[in-house]
């Protein structure tokens, strides 16, 4: 009975499909759930934005400068040309469109993984993992953010459509070299491709491909580099301390999957994730242990490597190393060990969990793949719930910060965010008018009234107003603030002068899991908002709490103040 019902379940094709889709359905509905056309908080939206103005009137080479010129160190060729391309069809540029051409860039590359898998000649159960992995959301800064969604899921995309084209059809390198250029324009990571590539064919002993690979990367390698000016410090290695957080950023760069959530991570967290990254690593050693001969026999032409499934496994994984020790090097002195742990690197702890699951099923036997699939399959499954409920909150959130920021860019021309990225109101205004976004907190009353005080109809007394470090921060807690039409709705708290009116979204985190679990619900109770002091001009404030419920916006007076000296 057992054994026949396995049997079932192993050839039932729409049984694998169905296990397949979830995870998709899953990411599909947090994408239409979440997604808003917004700027997003570092203001990459509008720098992305800024070359529609002056591109329809430029010469070829004036053109030709506007899609590579430095961003702040990468060419993003292919972002722009997606903005430009919707513009010259819609005539605006809802900054969904580009989150959601984005995500069809994160999606194709499941149907890449797909076709490498397909070689493996095995049941395509042992395909269901790959997908919940990969529809996992732990990288949400980059599905919901337009230009980082374009940039970090367009480079994946080429890189391993590139390195899927020089593992599987090495007598063709036009292909892959195609896509590792288009790779190469569009993050600064994936000029990396063309080298793997080359290595890929050096490692499968393709002589005469990897000469080729060589020669176009220095060609493109020279485009790339003219007038590169690098704006950021590289790591010091005569100073100890980044040298130990860059050992520890590097491994935890790729083990940062293991810490679950995206953000507000406890340090001794991250430090499990670098541990995480060291058996990881350690993990696809182990398992290519038998491959290192017959590569190096390939590489002195004494017999081709014929394991292309790992070699596609071991390509990706270096892929992802020399991204990480790259990052670590660029970024270590500004953003320290914890900025290696940002929502938008996460994806390429996913990509090496990937390249270890196609090294095990590239190189083990049947009966070890057939007794622990399942064991991957239901971890796999566990961690795209568990990942989902730890950073679902976060990415709204984030979300409701970025309505936040653009309230205060458009209603304060001394706010600080505007004037870090050297831009005026007009400016800013004239590239907003290319998106057009809602901003929905401004709806049904004015915040450009020259009043210290808004008309209000009831009072609503917060909780807590103090100062921590440098944050004013203003707590509700008697209430949910459920959101009923989408992810602008909540509470959003004012500060009021006469001449500056401040917005903070609502911090609302998710309830533990077991609480989820025993009473149906996700968010916690409560708002919690907070105001960066360099944001907020000296002055007297009055303070406000606007809740926007199934979108429609209402203010309460709390009886309170704030000086900012």
């Amino acid at each position: 009975m057992h054994l026949p019902l396995l049997r079932s379940v192993r050839n039932n094709r729409w049984l694998v499909f169905i296990f397949c889709i979830i995870p998709v359905l899953i990411y599909i509905w947090v994408f239409n759930a979440i997604a808003l056309n917004v700027n997003y908080v570092a203001f990459d939206d509008i720098m992305i934005l800024g070359i529609i103005p002056e591109f329809d009137n430029a010469t070829l080479l004036r053109r030709w400068q506007l899609l590579t010129t430095l961003f702040p160190e990468h060419r993003l060729v292919f972002s722009r040309s997606v903005i430009l391309t919707l513009h010259t069809i819609f005539g605006q540029v809802n900054l969904v469109w580009p989150m959601i051409i984005a995500n069809i860039c994160w999606a194709l590359c499941a149907v890449v993984f797909y076709k490498a898998f397909r070689k493996l000649k095995i049941s395509r159960w042992y395909f269901v993992p790959v997908m919940w992995l990969w529809f996992n959301i732990q990288s949400f800064e980059n599905i919901f953010w337009a230009v980082s969604s374009l940039c970090n899921f367009g480079v994946l995309l080429f890189a391993l459509t590139a390195l899927y084209f020089a593992v599987y059809h090495p007598q063709k390198p036009i292909y892959s070299l195609l896509f590792a250029v288009l790779a190469t324009f569009t993050y600064g990571n994936g000029l990396m491709v063309l080298p793997v590539v080359g290595l890929t064919y050096l490692l499968a002993g393709y002589r005469k491909q990897f000469v080729i690979t060589l020669v176009t990367t220095v060609i493109v390698a020279l485009i790339y580099f003219i007038d590169f000016t690098p704006i950021t410090q590289n790591l010091d290695f005569k100073n100890p301390q980044q040298v130990k957080e860059g050992f520890f950023g590097f491994f935890g760069f790729v083990g940062s999957i293991a810490t679950l959530t995206a953000y507000n991570t406890p340090t001794f967290r991250l430090y499990l994730a670098s541990a995480a990254g060291m058996l990881m690593i350690f993990g696809l050693l182990v398992l290519f242990r038998k491959q290192y001969l017959p590569v190096w026999n390939s590489v002195w032409l004494k017999a081709r490597y014929t394991n292309q499934n790992a070699l596609f496994a071991a390509a990706i994984a270096i892929f992802v190393a020399i991204t990480a020790l790259i990052l670590t090097y660029k970024r270590i002195p500004t953003d320290t060990f914890e900025g290696m742990f940002k929502g938008r690197y996460r994806m390429y702890s996913t990509l090496w969990c990937l390249a270890l699951y196609f090294g095990f099923l590239s190189v083990s036997s049947e009966s070890v793949i057939r007794k622990v699939s399942p064991v991957i399959l239901l971890v796999a499954i566990l961690l795209n719930f568990v990942i989902l409920q730890t950073n679902f909150a976060d990415a709204v959130n984030n979300r409701r910060s970025a309505i936040a920021q653009e309230f205060n860019a458009r209603y304060n021309a001394d706010w600080l965010g505007v004037r870090m990225f050297s831009m005026d109101q007009k400016y800013y205004e004239k590239i907003r008018s290319y998106y057009k976004s809602a901003d929905p907190v401004a709806e049904g009353w004015n915040p450009q009234m020259m009043s210290e005080t808004i008309p209000c109809d009831s009072i609503y007394a917060p909780t807590l107003i103090s100062k921590v470090g440098p944050y004013i921060t203003i707590n509700f807690e008697n209430d949910f603030f459920k959101a009923k039409r989408d992810y602008s709705d909540g509470a959003y708290i004012l500060l009021k002068s006469a001449n500056h009116t401040y917005v903070s979204a609502q911090n609302q985190p998710a309830v533990p899991l077991k609480t989820t679990l025993r009473r149906g619900m996700y968010f916690s109770k409560g708002a919690f908002g907070s105001f960066h002091e360099a944001n907020v001009e000296p002055g007297t404030y009055n303070i406000y709490l606007l809740v926007r419920r199934d979108g429609m916006n209402r203010i309460y007076c709390t009886g309170k103040t704030w000086e900012e000296k």
